[in-house]
This record gives C-alpha cells, sequence and structure tokens, in this order.
C-alpha cells in the first residue's frame, strides 16, 4: 500500500497556480539571460550561471506535476467532498509507479483479447475478464488508468467492448443495450469503463485518443457511460454523439436503449444536462424532438425524461446563468419555425391519444413560469421600443416574440400546460396591481407607473394569446380565454371610475364584470361558429367598441366626471394599442 497523504484540494490548486506563474517567469527570463551570459563570456560574475535557473524550473515542474498526481487521486477516491483537508491511503507511493503498474497490467488484457480472437470460446473470453478484473482495486489512481489506457489503446480498447457486444442482439452497436445487460456488463468490463473516465476526468487521455467518440459505435458510448462515473463533460460528448443522429437513423422498431442511458445517467447528474442545454443550441431540438420520443420504443420513457428535465430546470437547479442559457435554447428550440411541436404532434404522436396531455410540455410550463417576466419585457420591447428600461437583460434580448410565441403554443397544446401558463400570467398581472396607478392621474410617476406596468401584463398577455391559437380546446373554452385576456384594461379602468368602498360594491362591480366577460364571449364565440358575417379585423373592433361603451356607460350610471377627449384617446390606446393585435392573429389563426 502507498503513503497515508492528507491534502487540501483547494490550498493545492491554489499552490499550482503559483508554481505555474513561477515557471513562465523563469521561462520568459531564461533565454535572454542565457544569451547575456554567453556574450559576457569569461566576464560573467554569476557564481552557478544558468544551472541553477534550469534547476529551479525543474524543481517547481517535478513537485507541480506530483502535487497534480497527489490531488487528481484524492479527488477521485474522495469525490465530491469540497476542500477542507482530505487524508486516504494511497495504493500507490508516485506517479511513476502507478504508471509502470498500469502499463504491466494491460499486457495481460491483450494476450488474454488475442487468444480470444482465434479461440473464441466462453474461455478464452473468461480470460479476458479475469485480466479486467485484476485492475478493479487501483482504478482510483488516474496515473494507473491512463497508463493502462494508454497501453491498450483506443482501437484495442474498443474491440474489447464490441466483442462483448456481439451476441447481444443485431442492434445493440447501433442502439444500445437495455438495464440488466449494461448491469451484466458493469461485472465484467466495468472497470475498463470506470478507467476511462478516471482518466478522462483528470485530463490525462493521450491525443491518440482525441477521436474515440467520434469513430466509436453509440451503443459502446453510452455502455461506457452507465458502466462508469462518468464526467459531465464525458456525459455531453456521449449525448451529442447519440442525440446528433439523423431520425431515420433511430427509426428501427428496436428500442432505442441508448436514450434510456442517457436519461438513466442523467437522472443521477442532471446539472449535465443543464450544461447540455446550455451549451449546445441544438441539443433541446435533438432530445425534445416528438419523432424521437416517438421512436425510443420504451414503455414509460416520456415520463422519465420529464422527471429527468424537471431536475435540471426546476427554480434553483445548478447554476442560475447556465439554467437560463438552457432555457433560452430550448424556447428556441421548440419555438423555432417549422417547429413539429405544433399541430398537436406532441400530444398526438407520443401519447397516441389526442388531448391526452404530456409530461413533457407539463414540465416545461411548470418551470417555465419564473421567466414569465422576461417574455413580457420581449414582447415590451417590441410594442413598446421607447420604453428603453422595460428591455430584457441579456440573454433574453436575444429571444425573438414569434419564437416566444410559438414555444408558449406548442405547450398549449396540453391543456394542463395551458392552464399552468394562464394562472402564472394572471397571477403576474394581479400581482402589480395596475389599479393602483391611473392613466390620468395628476402625478407623472404613478402615470409612468400606468404604463410600464400595463405594458408588462400586456406584453405577457400578447404573447399568450398568439401562442393560444395553437391550443387544441373547444371553441367555448378558447372563447373564455380571450375574453377574460380582453378584460386586463377593464379591471384598471373600475378601480378608476368604480372604487371599492365597502364589500357589497366590490360585489357588485364583479357581477358587473362578468356580465361584461360574457357579453364579449358571445361576440367570439358567435365568430367561431359563423354566426357574423364579420372578419376577424372587424369583430376586434366591436369587442374594442364594446369596452368603450362599457367605460361610458360605467361612468354616467355611477355619476363619475365624463372622459375628456385626452381621457378618451387614452382608453382606446389602452384598448386597442396593446392587445388588439396579437387579439386579431389570434382570431385570424383560428378561424371562423
Amino acid at each position: 500500500m502507498g503513503e497515508f497523504v492528507g491534502i487540501d484540494p483547494g490550498g493545492a490548486e491554489r499552490l499550482m497556480h503559483q508554481m505555474t506563474i513561477g515557471k513562465n517567469v523563469l521561462g520568459q527570463t531564461r533565454p535572454g539571460l542565457e544569451a547575456a551570459i554567453a556574450e559576457a563570456g569569461a566576464s560573467w560574475t554569476g557564481p552557478q550561471g544558468v544551472a541553477a535557473m534550469h534547476r529551479s524550473w525543474a524543481f517547481f515542474d517535478d513537485s507541480q506535476r506530483d502535487l497534480k498526481w497527489r490531488t487528481d487521486t484524492l479527488k477521485q477516491m474522495v469525490p465530491g467532498s469540497g476542500n477542507g483537508l482530505l487524508s486516504v491511503f494511497f495504493t500507490f507511493n508516485n506517479e511513476a509507479e502507478a504508471a509502470r503498474q498500469g502499463k504491466a497490467d494491460a499486457a495481460p488484457i491483450t494476450a488474454a483479447l488475442k487468444e480470444h480472437d482465434v479461440e473464441n470460446s466462453v474461455k478464452s473470453w473468461r480470460k479476458v475478464t479475469d485480466a479486467v478484473a485484476a485492475t478493479k482495486d487501483k482504478l482510483e489512481d488516474p496515473a494507473y488508468a491512463a497508463s493502462l489506457l494508454a497501453a491498450i489503446g483506443p482501437d484495442r480498447f474498443r474491440a474489447l467492448f464490441m466483442q462483448w457486444m456481439k451476441d447481444k442482439g443485431p442492434t445493440a452497436m447501433d442502439k444500445g443495450l437495455p438495464p440488466s445487460v449494461r448491469q451484466e456488463g458493469r461485472e465484467s468490463l466495468g472497470p475498463l469503463a470506470e478507467a476511462y473516465a478516471n482518466a478522462e476526468r483528470a485530463g490525462r487521455l493521450g491525443a491518440d485518443w482525441q477521436k474515440f467518440i467520434d469513430t466509436t459505435d453509440p451503443g459502446v458510448l453510452t455502455a461506457l457511460v452507465t458502466m462508469s462515473k462518468a464526467s459531465s463533460t464525458l456525459l455531453n460528448q456521449v449525448a451529442r454523439r447519440v442525440l446528433s443522429r439523423s431520425l431515420a437513423a433511430d427509426g428501427s422498431t428496436s428500442p432505442n436503449w441508448n436514450l434510456d442511458a442517457l436519461v438513466e445517467a442523467y437522472g443521477v447528474n442532471p446539472e449535465a444536462l443543464q450544461s447540455l442545454l446550455a451549451e449546445n443550441k441544438d441539443a433541446a431540438g435533438w432530445l425534445l424532438h416528438p419523432t424521437r420520443v416517438m421512436q425510443t420504443g420504451l414503455p414509460g420513457f416520456e415520463e422519465r425524461l420529464a422527471g429527468v428535465l424537471d431536475k435540471a430546470l426546476r427554480p434553483g437547479a445548478g447554476d442560475d446563468r447556465v439554467r437560463e442559457r438552457a432555457w433560452l435554447n430550448i424556447i428556441n428550440g421548440v419555438g423555432a419555425e417549422g417547429t413539429p411541436w405544433l399541430g398537436g404532434q406532441w400530444i398526438q404522436r407520443v401519447v397516441g391519444r389526442k388531448f391526452e396531455g404530456s409530461p413533457v410540455t407539463q414540465v416545461l410550463a411548470k418551470n417555465v413560469v419564473p421567466y414569465l417576466d422576461k417574455f413580457a419585457r420581449v414582447q415590451a420591447k417590441e410594442s413598446s421600443p421607447s420604453l428603453k428600461k422595460l428591455y430584457p437583460d441579456p440573454p433574453w434580448d436575444k429571444l425573438g416574440t414569434d419564437v416566444a410565441a410559438r414555444f408558449f403554443g406548442s405547450l398549449m397544446q396540453d391543456k394542463v400546460a395551458a392552464n399552468t401558463l394562464l394562472k402564472a400570467w394572471h397571477d403576474y398581472t394581479v400581482k402589480m396591481d395596475i389599479g393602483r396607478f391611473h392613466p390620468f392621474d395628476s402625478d407623472d410617476q404613478i402615470r409612468a407607473k400606468f404604463v410600464t406596468h400595463s405594458a408588462l401584463s400586456s406584453g405577457a398577455a400578447n404573447l399568450l394569446l398568439d401562442g393560444s391559437a395553437h391550443a387544441e380546446w373547444s371553441d367555448d373554452e378558447y372563447a373564455d380565454w380571450l375574453a377574460g385576456v380582453m378584460l386586463l384594461p377593464v379591471d384598471w379602468l373600475s378601480n378608476k371610475y368604480w372604487p371599492i368602498n365597502n364589500p357589497s360594491t366590490a360585489t357588485a362591480r364583479d357581477r358587473v364584470q362578468d356580465d361584461f366577460k360574457d357579453k364579449l364571449k358571445t361576440v367570439i364565440t358567435d365568430y367561431f361558429d359563423g354566426k357574423t358575417p364579420d372578419t376577424a379585423d372587424k369583430v376586434a373592433t366591436k369587442i374594442v367598441d364594446i369596452q368603450n361603451r362599457w367605460v361610458t356607460e360605467s361612468l354616467a350610471q355611477h355619476k363619475q366626471k365624463p372622459l375628456t377627449d385626452e381621457d378618451q384617446d387614452q382608453v382606446d390606446k389602452a384598448f386597442q394599442g396593446r392587445l388588439y393585435k396579437a387579439l386579431v392573429k389570434a382570431l385570424e389563426r383560428r378561424g371562423g
């Protein structure tokens, strides 16, 4: 057994950084100083010449390398422990000893594999697995793992796994292996998978391994990451290789165990999935494509995928900035022009029964709610470009309104997801309490707050209006939703002109608003049912006129001061300026 070692990984990292600085200073100084000494010749008075400087650089380099080996090994032996003093017994006394043993242990493995290539028997394969098993207790040393792999080489390493998989079914190399078979592999070739994962995590794989991911069958790769404690980097490399395949490549009738393996691995390491979605703009489209999920052939796969997405995207998961970038890529992927999510493909094709609902859409809807204000600002920037203080901050400033609307539309095909979004918008608007601020107040700050609050609430409503036309609801359900959204400007006007002085007044106001909403709903339903020859534009205009008359009648009924021409113009803007275009678009898309 090697020595007993105690190290503070954080302190060791700082010391190695300082040694790197020292080596750089010496390296930059050496050429000029050597030239000066050579030029001075016999007149040079330095007692040791450049030898001391060379020895200093070598001392730093040797010490740094030894400390890195110790730190890397410690992190492998005590994973996820963070900083602070850690103490363990090392398997080897030094890095050189570990490397020698790794090379020595590779020899029996390669010899047994050569024998198996000729004999191809159960007995010859047993020799291979016995030789692999002999490495098991030494793999936590990354120098040992790297030396073992270097001696085996990427081609022979790949051949080992292909030999094991060749009798596991005709699609094993391409589509992967079921969990029970992966567990079997963990017991035989698992040590080699662990050696690869450990060497990769420590950054010790040689240059000849750089193309290994791109040249190895997907089934072998997914076996590797589920038979070892793969780093986030390795897991995402494998995921990109698997998910970037064409849909046709995954189109056979056999189960796609590669996706099963990835979901299993991401279930253990959801932050890796968060990182993949954040760093690769195509990953969301690859992973969430309805056809890909439909073709897995795995019962309950969508529910498992939803669970992993929930772990990676829920509020507070991982790093806030990484999670935001992940969301931007998901929204851009799901909301892309020509997205396969629209038209009911997701629900109909994955679940197989229209309107059944989708765990994935429901998880996305639930976890995107905290970003509703970001969406509102994206729309407000387009609708009110002069209100620069409402502009979204990066990275949301790169999000387009059409993409956002299609994203919402894709989710709103699922009734549960749609209700989640509608409730979130309602809560978002109510929390603003727009009625506290009035557009005609003598205080310019109050007027400004009304404008900004209504711009944000209307911004979110615009996107939901645009997306809602894709929702798979009945006409009556959809008309009720549209009428509720169009009540938005009435909320603040009723607070302005029908103050709530007592409960009975509030009850009366609410009853009148309910009646008013029913009137709006009737106009919309008549349009859907073809009971009116009016176009969508005329129907929207009629709704605005109804709202204006409601205000006038309300003022007269409660003996309020009539609106001035300027006030009337502001009311028109409130009813038509922010929601009118979105309403027309929604009515046209839905059709009468």
